[in-house]
């Protein structure tokens, strides 16, 4: 993909290799090796093992938040769809039937079967399941205006941007999903765990460390019925902030890298500039660091810090550049080699040489005859 001029011509593109070359490197390493790293991977991990150092919850502590029975899920939602004016008699039934599906699994999806049930009466809700049930380009995804409608009941409009959240937060659009779940709270849906969850994780990735510290704790201290794979990343999440420092290294790398995700989204706004400058600070910062460590350490080695060696220079020494001559001996018969070898290495020595080249080989061997001319 090519990117927009105004994205290829932003400022942090244009600086940023200007910078000291060992930093590249050493930012690499921190991207490799950073507890960000760990727990983007562990987010397709499954329900894995509690990872060490995540405190578990503690049996005594206050759990007020939980996903309510889905028997007063499905009652609210379809009072919701039913209670709409000009309702289709037919609805009632395809609503009983998708409900009663849902009941039967052991643990269904609850937001998608909201959806669903506002999309039998509402074109704006089924467009949304649909775009949100395939991969779609970040540039096409529209913008859900529709959802501060005040004609949608409350409860339908709250899960249904649970449930835009959660597809903007899987596909990294963060800034988007922060925006469509802002001012939701666990009590105004159906799934308390996923409405804090996402919000964490968007919290997470763009380094917002108090909110993000403040989703996830109580997603791992006040929610009852968390899953363990939410529970085991958010666990991870969570320590990952709590030892983020400001304008570190590590701090520096992440914030290239949600700079680099922005641009392929195409978004170079406001927001995005003021992360760029905010990027030089920390480097300009850390180079000015570098800089005094080095001079203390060339400071401490006894010679004067930041004196450069001095430039090289030809000896001026003269002589009569003689030397003692070896002797060799008189022999002249060390040349004087088989017939068969000497055809051998003649073919050797002409194969990978031009021809002109053929000629003094000839005459060379010639020469090392017994009686040849000297």
């Amino acid at each position: 993909m090519r990117l927009p001029a105004h994205v290829r011509t932003a400022p942090f593109i244009t600086r940023q290799f200007s910078r000291m070359p060992f930093l590249a490197a050493l930012v690499a390493a921190a991207v490799a090796g950073s507890p960000a790293a760990a727990a983007e991977r562990s987010l397709t991990a499954g329900d894995a093992a509690r990872p060490t150092g995540v405190a578990p919850a503690s049996d005594s502590a206050a759990k007020r938040l939980a996903r309510p029975p889905l028997d007063e899920l499905r009652r609210r939602t379809l009072d919701a769809v039913l209670g709409l004016p000009d309702v289709d008699a037919s609805v009632a039934a395809t609503l009983e039937k998708l409900w009663s599906d849902a009941s039967a699994g052991s643990d269904p999806d609850v937001l998608e079967r909201i959806a669903r049930s506002a999309s039998l009466v509402d074109d704006r809700a089924a467009e949304m399941v649909r775009l949100c049930a395939g991969p779609v380009d970040p540039w096409l995804v529209p913008d859900p205006w529709w959802l501060d409608d005040r004609d949608t009941p409350v409860w339908l409009r709250n899960n249904l941007r649970l449930y835009f959240g959660r597809y903007l937060a899987q596909r990294q659009m963060y800034d988007r999903a922060l925006g469509v779940l802002a001012g939701l709270e666990p009590q105004d849906v159906a799934d308390p765990a996923s409405l804090l969850f996402y919000q964490g994780a968007a919290y997470h990735h763009q380094l917002r460390k108090s909110a993000g510290l403040r989703a996830l704790d109580r997603l791992l201290d006040d929610v009852a019925d968390c899953p363990p794979r939410f529970r085991n990343v958010a666990g991870l999440m969570r320590e990952d902030l709590k030892k983020l420092k400001d304008d570190s290294l590590d701090h520096v790398s992440r914030r290239m890298d949600d700079i680099r995700r922005r641009l392929d989204f195409g978004n170079a706004g406001s927001r995005t500039r003021r992360i760029e400058d905010g990027i030089i600070e920390s480097l300009d910062k850390i180079i000015e660091e570098l800089e005094k460590q080095r001079q203390q350490q060339s400071g401490a080695g006894g010679g004067p810090a930041g004196q450069p060696m001095q430039d090289s220079r030809i000896a001026k020494q003269k002589g009569p550049g003689q030397t003692d001559r070896k002797d060799i001996g008189k022999k002249s018969d060390w040349g004087d080699l088989p017939p068969e070898t000497r055809d051998q290495i003649r073919q050797q020595l002409g194969r990978d040489l031009p021809a002109h080249y053929y000629d003094l080989i000839q005459q060379y061997f010639n020469n090392q005859k017994p009686g040849a001319a000297k």
